[in-house]
């Protein structure tokens, strides 16, 4: 008996020593365990931080197109964060201006310094070359790993818009929607009139609310500018309407879509006549979305062009590839069944934009609101 109690005490003794050298280990291991749930809550509070700094950066550079501002809010967004106890510090190169495109999975992909800008990438260090340096491990002695030095990068893409609606006002569109003539004579008592109800022009001003009231339900930010054509009719003497020139700009490019509206008002209540000069609608159309007080070097440039005849002044074909030229997308519509379908389809396939042909009222409605949600697609 006494042997017996003697053994289990011998082996009760050996314990202590395996206890010794495996409580260095667990104590090790649970360091380590502590450290990567630090490390793994400073990764995410740089991500949020980052994230919501070149969110920032992007809103303010959409709003004024201002590089200079847009840094100097992601700056301010940083500091006001933490990261690991100590404010997030940003320098000018850790904060990029580029652009993004989709490739051909249809994901977007950053290229910095390219241009016209659509995206700000932000890169936050906390390494040993920062301004906080790097993060203290709690036991990063045991490790011989005394710091963690993360680098978290995000981009944030906006893509705002800027689109001129160039519009035909030629006499043709003062004609009833039933009208199968494309053309009215002076006596006509409604050519010195501003368009009646039933009209071609009532149609189109009836889509174009359509297209504002879209544009309001978006997220995005666009600007809306009105140009309208006809033609010059000086050389036939003084004719009613033609005190409006054969091209104006009705509205200049705004977000205020309620003054968009009140330009196609304006128009739908005063007198014009013409022919169908398209050419000189689209290149004034050019002058709006290049006018660099208005314009935003930062957005989306795009052209929607309608009319109800054939051009019988210039050339549309011309137009659209100066256009084009300029990284502007045409899109095109001809209204009517009397409408040049041939030349406003090749329009917007110069323009790299679509084509719709409408010759009802309602097929014209429909292919504003499609317009619409092509234009905010983008923005989205």
């Amino acid at each position: 008996m006494r042997t017996a109690n003697y053994r289990r005490s011998l082996r009760r003794g050996a314990m202590l020593p395996l206890i010794a050298i495996l409580l260095p280990v667990m104590i090790l291991l649970m360091g380590f365990a502590v450290d990567l749930s630090y490390m793994q809550n400073v990764r995410t509070e740089m991500r949020a931080v980052t994230d919501a700094s070149a969110r920032a950066a992007a809103t303010e550079l959409a709003k004024t197109d201002n590089t200079s501002g847009a840094r100097n809010v992601a700056k301010q967004l940083a500091r006001r964060n933490t990261v690991a106890n100590e404010p997030l510090t940003l320098n000018n190169e850790d904060i990029e201006f580029g652009r993004s495109e989709p490739n051909a999975q249809g994901k977007y992909v950053f290229a910095a310094n390219q241009t016209p800008f659509n995206s700000v990438r932000v890169t936050s260090r906390r390494t040993a070359g920062s301004a906080a340096g790097g993060v203290s491990l709690f036991f990063g002695g045991f490790s011989g790993v005394r710091q963690f030095q993360p680098v978290q990068s995000a981009v944030a893409t906006f893509l705002n818009v800027d689109i001129c609606l160039v519009l035909d006002r030629s006499t043709s569109m003062k004609l009833d929607m039933s009208a199968g003539n494309t053309g009215m004579f002076t006596s006509d008592p409604r050519f010195c009139a501003a368009p009646r109800s039933g009209t071609r022009w009532a149609a189109l001003a009836g889509a174009l609310q359509v297209f504002t009231n879209t544009l309001r339900d978006t997220t995005g930010t666009e600007k809306v500018g009105i140009v309208s054509y006809g033609s010059d009719l000086s050389a036939f003497g003084p004719l009613c309407g033609t005190s409006r020139g054969p091209v104006s700009l009705d509205c200049p490019l705004t977000d205020n879509l309620a003054t968009v509206d009140s330009g196609v008002n304006n128009l739908s209540t005063t007198v014009w006549n013409g022919n169908t000069w398209i050419e000189g609608g689209m290149r004034r159309g050019l002058q709006a979305l290049t006018d660099t007080s208005r314009a935003r070097t930062a957005a989306e440039k795009v052209m929607i062009v309608l009319t109800d005849g054939y051009e019988n002044v210039g050339s549309a074909r011309a137009a659209a590839r100066d256009i084009a030229a300029q990284d502007i997308t045409i899109h095109a519509v001809s209204f009517s069944s009397g409408a040049d379908t041939e030349v406003m389809s090749e329009v917007a396939q110069i323009g790299g934009g679509r084509y719709y042909n409408a010759p009802t009222a309602a097929t014209l409605e429909q292919a504003f609101r499609d317009l619409a949600a092509q234009v905010t697609r983008i923005t989205q």
